[in-house]
């Protein structure tokens, strides 16, 4: 039976009794203890399992409004969601305070997550969790220039200098953000002088090429005839040569990417390095060559699909492995190293810097340019890969160093 105002008022707990209960329905009961004090409680099922929710102190909270958040509590269990936890979440969320640092970087990151790759949004969220933590509960207008040093000295120590910039940069986008939304009047992050803090780096270790053409003659014959791995292993070393992507790219190119009538790889922004859709050329050759898979893989969404697993691309570092197995050393040749290899002898040919620049998917011209030149080149691009891959040829053959042509025959 429902409870009235006047048996809420009058309910006191029975001398000796530890407590008394009295029920107004619907899971709604009113605790009445010796002290005096009485206690709304809402009891309830969810996954299975009895379970109570305190809804405050009467007369604090009176009987009318003990209902309202009763029936509140049930609207939630029908909409599956369990007030007691929805409750200790939001308790969580009021003792962060709105403006510490972490509860800012992660609303940014909420901001702008959709417009990265999937790779990059973890990249950015787990620097935000980890390499930022020492900063995740401090106001972001207080943060200084001596808190990002702790951070920046806490990354070189744990040998994660070479992410430092990176993670500078964000930080740097996130106090623009605090900035822009006024919660901050500085960003301590914008001029921050990480060269005279850190030690500098290693010089960059590059990519092993071999750029004598006698020398590319014998790997192109050789890699031409290896055979010792899957098909689509073979294959993609021997396209790797040809196209001078980057290894990463060339495991991942999809089916629908090859636009066989136009003679193009078209490749979208969120599988490049840099962000930007591009364009690779396709010379004859490689057009065949890619015909011939497509008989074989087209089952795929890859050109070149796992072998157990159709679903993903090839393994990172099958084309390594092979040069490895014919006795290619890292010293000697690296699958990286063929961008190397033809961006040395194209300039020694004579072909204009820009085109092979762009070929390499290396930022050209200005930042508006690119934006709206997507096909930068193409038409010289289109030559430069033809005669590149005719000059592989010719190598393979035996011929004498030959000329690889030019751009403005």
């Amino acid at each position: 039976m429902a409870l009235t105002a006047l048996e809420v008022k009058r309910l006191t707990c029975p001398e000796g009794q530890r407590l008394c209960k009295k029920s107004d329905g619907n899971g709604l009961y009113l605790i009445a203890k010796p002290t005096g004090s009485k206690l709304w409680r809402f009891r309830y099922k969810y996954a299975g399992k009895e379970q109570e929710l305190a809804l405050g102190r009467y007369p604090t909270i009176p009987l009318v409004e003990a209902r309202t958040m009763a029936a509140q509590a049930r609207a939630k269990l029908v909409q599956g969601i369990n007030p007691s936890v929805e409750r200790r979440e939001l308790k969580r969320q009021e003792s962060e305070p709105a403006r510490a640092f972490k509860v800012i970087a992660l609303a940014w990151w909420e901001q702008q997550a959709e417009s990265w790759a999937e790779e990059h949004r973890k990249r950015v969220k787990r620097w935000i969790e980890q390499e930022l933590k020492p900063l995740a509960k401090l106001p972001v207008d207080q943060i200084d220039q001596g808190h990002i040093t702790e951070v920046m000295l806490a990354m070189e120590k744990a040998g994660r200098a070479k992410s430092a910039g990176n993670v500078l940069a964000v930080m740097n986008r996130i106090f623009g953000y605090a900035l822009a939304n006024r919660l901050t009047r500085t960003n301590p992050a914008q001029g921050f002088p990480l060269s005279d803090i850190l030690k500098p780096l290693p010089k960059t270790k590059h990519f092993a090429a071999i750029t004598n053409p006698t020398e590319l003659g014998a790997l192109i014959r050789a890699i031409d005839s290896f055979e010792n791995g899957t098909y689509c292993t073979v294959q993609a070393l021997r396209l790797i040569p040809r196209l001078f992507m980057r290894p990463g790219e060339i495991r991942a190119i999809r089916w629908e990417y090859i636009d066989f009538d136009d003679k193009l790889i078209r490749i979208p922004g969120d599988e490049m390095k840099k962000d930007r859709e591009f364009l690779v050329p396709l010379a004859e050759q490689v057009i065949e060559q890619l015909q011939a898979i497509h008989e074989i893989t087209s089952y795929s969404i890859f050109v070149f699909p796992n072998a157990r697993n159709s679903d993903k691309p090839i393994s990172k570092n099958v084309v390594t492995n092979c040069l490895r197995k014919m006795g290619y050393s890292g010293n000697d040749m690296t699958a990286h190293g063929f961008r190397s290899t033809a961006s040395t002898l194209l300039h020694e040919q004579g072909w204009p810097h820009d085109a092979i620049e762009a070929q390499l998917a290396h930022l050209t011209g200005t930042a508006t340019s690119r934006a709206y030149n997507r096909s930068i080149y193409l038409a010289e691009r289109r030559k430069l890969m033809q005669a590149w891959a005719d000059y592989l040829d010719s190598l393979k053959r035996g011929a004498d160093v030959v000329s690889i042509g030019s751009a403005r025959a």
